[in-house]
Protein backbone atom coordinates (compact mmCIF):
# COMPACT_ATOMS: atom_id res chain seq x y z
CA UNK A 1 0.00 0.00 0.00
CA UNK A 2 1.60 3.35 -0.90
CA UNK A 3 1.41 6.47 1.02
CA UNK A 4 -1.23 8.69 0.27
CA UNK A 5 -0.77 12.13 -2.48
CA UNK A 6 -2.10 15.25 -1.10
CA UNK A 7 -3.54 17.41 -3.72
CA UNK A 8 -3.06 20.97 -3.29
CA UNK A 9 -4.57 23.57 -5.54
CA UNK A 10 -2.91 27.09 -6.17
CA UNK A 11 -4.76 30.01 -6.91
CA UNK A 12 -2.48 32.78 -8.48
CA UNK A 13 -3.13 34.35 -11.38
CA UNK A 14 0.64 35.42 -12.17
CA UNK A 15 1.90 32.73 -14.47
CA UNK A 16 5.22 32.67 -13.43
CA UNK A 17 4.36 32.26 -10.05
CA UNK A 18 1.71 29.63 -10.68
CA UNK A 19 4.33 27.88 -12.91
CA UNK A 20 6.88 28.12 -9.99
CA UNK A 21 4.45 26.84 -7.22
CA UNK A 22 3.50 23.97 -9.32
CA UNK A 23 7.10 22.42 -10.36
CA UNK A 24 8.33 22.83 -6.68
CA UNK A 25 4.96 21.15 -5.15
CA UNK A 26 4.92 18.52 -7.71
CA UNK A 27 9.28 17.82 -7.00
CA UNK A 28 8.03 17.46 -3.26
CA UNK A 29 5.67 14.65 -3.82
CA UNK A 30 1.83 16.88 -4.24
CA UNK A 31 -0.90 16.65 -7.10
CA UNK A 32 -1.23 20.61 -7.90
CA UNK A 33 -4.55 21.76 -9.18
CA UNK A 34 -4.26 25.54 -10.51
CA UNK A 35 -6.28 28.37 -10.93
CA UNK A 36 -6.30 31.64 -11.99
CA UNK A 37 -8.97 33.22 -9.70
CA UNK A 38 -11.44 32.89 -7.36
CA UNK A 39 -14.33 31.79 -9.45
CA UNK A 40 -11.62 28.38 -10.79
CA UNK A 41 -11.26 27.78 -7.43
CA UNK A 42 -14.86 27.53 -6.63
CA UNK A 43 -15.51 25.07 -9.77
CA UNK A 44 -12.53 23.30 -8.98
CA UNK A 45 -13.21 22.54 -5.46
CA UNK A 46 -16.94 21.33 -6.59
CA UNK A 47 -15.01 18.59 -8.77
CA UNK A 48 -11.83 17.42 -7.13
CA UNK A 49 -10.68 16.74 -3.98
CA UNK A 50 -8.51 19.20 -2.42
CA UNK A 51 -6.15 18.46 0.85
CA UNK A 52 -5.25 22.20 1.07
CA UNK A 53 -5.94 25.51 -1.40
CA UNK A 54 -3.24 27.97 -1.39
CA UNK A 55 -3.89 31.76 -2.70
CA UNK A 56 -2.95 34.66 -3.53
CA UNK A 57 -5.03 37.59 -2.37
CA UNK A 58 -5.42 39.55 -5.29
CA UNK A 59 -7.09 38.17 -8.99
CA UNK A 60 -9.22 38.95 -11.53
CA UNK A 61 -12.69 38.75 -10.96
CA UNK A 62 -13.08 36.96 -7.54
CA UNK A 63 -10.40 37.94 -5.34
CA UNK A 64 -9.02 36.04 -2.18
CA UNK A 65 -11.46 38.37 0.35
CA UNK A 66 -14.54 37.37 -1.61
CA UNK A 67 -13.97 33.67 -2.07
CA UNK A 68 -12.36 32.32 0.91
CA UNK A 69 -15.53 33.15 2.45
CA UNK A 70 -17.00 30.98 0.20
CA UNK A 71 -15.05 27.83 0.18
CA UNK A 72 -15.62 28.18 3.92
CA UNK A 73 -19.46 27.98 3.66
CA UNK A 74 -18.68 24.52 1.34
CA UNK A 75 -15.57 22.98 3.04
CA UNK A 76 -15.01 24.45 6.31
CA UNK A 77 -12.02 22.20 7.48
CA UNK A 78 -9.75 22.87 4.07
CA UNK A 79 -6.53 24.06 4.87
CA UNK A 80 -5.97 27.58 3.53
CA UNK A 81 -2.42 29.45 2.74
CA UNK A 82 -2.54 32.49 1.33
CA UNK A 83 0.69 34.23 -0.32
CA UNK A 84 0.24 38.04 -1.09
CA UNK A 85 2.49 41.17 -1.83
CA UNK A 86 0.31 42.85 0.49
CA UNK A 87 2.17 43.76 4.02
CA UNK A 88 0.21 43.48 6.89
CA UNK A 89 -2.69 41.53 5.94
CA UNK A 90 -2.03 38.52 8.53
CA UNK A 91 -2.48 41.04 10.94
CA UNK A 92 -5.98 42.11 9.39
CA UNK A 93 -9.04 41.37 11.52
CA UNK A 94 -11.47 40.56 8.63
CA UNK A 95 -8.50 38.27 7.45
CA UNK A 96 -7.81 36.54 10.34
CA UNK A 97 -11.95 35.35 11.01
CA UNK A 98 -11.23 33.59 7.79
CA UNK A 99 -8.96 30.78 10.07
CA UNK A 100 -6.51 30.73 7.66
CA UNK A 101 -3.70 27.97 8.35
CA UNK A 102 -0.65 30.24 7.19
CA UNK A 103 0.39 33.69 5.56
CA UNK A 104 3.54 34.04 3.12
CA UNK A 105 4.48 37.13 1.98
CA UNK A 106 5.75 37.12 -1.50
CA UNK A 107 8.23 36.71 -2.62
CA UNK A 108 7.46 33.49 -0.82
CA UNK A 109 10.33 31.19 0.81
CA UNK A 110 9.91 28.28 -1.23
CA UNK A 111 10.75 25.78 1.52
CA UNK A 112 9.22 27.64 3.78
CA UNK A 113 5.98 26.88 2.08
CA UNK A 114 6.55 23.44 1.89
CA UNK A 115 7.65 22.93 5.40
CA UNK A 116 4.50 24.49 6.50
CA UNK A 117 2.15 22.42 3.81
CA UNK A 118 3.98 19.08 5.62
CA UNK A 119 2.91 20.59 8.98
CA UNK A 120 -0.36 21.23 8.00
CA UNK A 121 -0.52 17.48 6.04
CA UNK A 122 0.98 15.16 7.92
CA UNK A 123 -1.18 14.33 10.56
CA UNK A 124 -3.58 13.33 7.56
CA UNK A 125 -1.13 11.16 6.38
CA UNK A 126 -1.20 9.32 9.56
CA UNK A 127 -5.07 9.39 9.88
CA UNK A 128 -5.72 7.87 6.81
Amino acid sequence: MGSKVFTILVAEDEVASRFLYTEELEEAGFRVLTAENGLQVLGILEDEHVDLLMTDIKMPDMHAMEMIPLVRAGFPDLPILVASAFKGMETDFTFQSFHISGFFSKPVHLDLLKKKIWEILEPKAVAV
